[in-house]
């Protein structure tokens, strides 16, 4: 059925691979750019590639994995969406801190810090955060019946 849960099992790990070696790589160029004092455009371009392709796969991997709260393609997207808000948020800060005083991206920052607000609202908007945190599943009060005695099932 559309929407629901694959039975493989999860997203491939040559995309996780990938990812991370393009973020890291790219990460590394940045520093590099920033102390031979060329244009890091091409380094956050880079990271951001790497970024996307992780969050892809960890969305795709979190669809696909039975223990995973996340059941929806909305789930999934929602879910893609914070993480890429809180990557938006730590990189912008990053490129607006260097900015300051090794390069002249710092705008780019602060761009990256208004879009990563936009991106973790719209995330928790569509992330089903009633499947994650359920006030009706407490397990820590005691099960009462009419007169007040304890009837929790202690066999479990």
């Amino acid at each position: 059925m559309p929407g629901e849960r694959g039975t493989d099992s999860g997203a491939s790990p040559w995309l996780f691979l990938l990812g991370l070696v393009v973020f890291l790589g790219s990460a590394v160029l940045f520093v590099a750019d920033l102390v031979r004092g060329i244009d890091i455009l091409r380094s956050v371009v880079g990271n951001a590639v790497g970024a996307v392709l992780l969050i892809i796969w960890a969305a795709l991997d979190t669809l696909s994995t039975p223990e995973s709260e996340v059941a929806t393609r909305s789930g999934a997207a929602g879910t893609a969406l914070l993480l890429y808000g809180v990557y938006l948020l730590g990189t912008g800060a990053v490129i607006a801190v260097t900015g300051v005083f090794f390069h002249d991206r710092l705008v780019l920052g602060g761009l990256y810090v208004v879009l990563s607000a936009g991106a973790i609202v719209l995330g928790y908007l569509i992330f089903p955060v009633a499947s994650v945190v359920n006030e009706n599943d407490r397990t820590d009060e005691p099960v009462t019946d009419e007169s007040g005695d304890d009837v929790t099932d202690e066999s479990t």
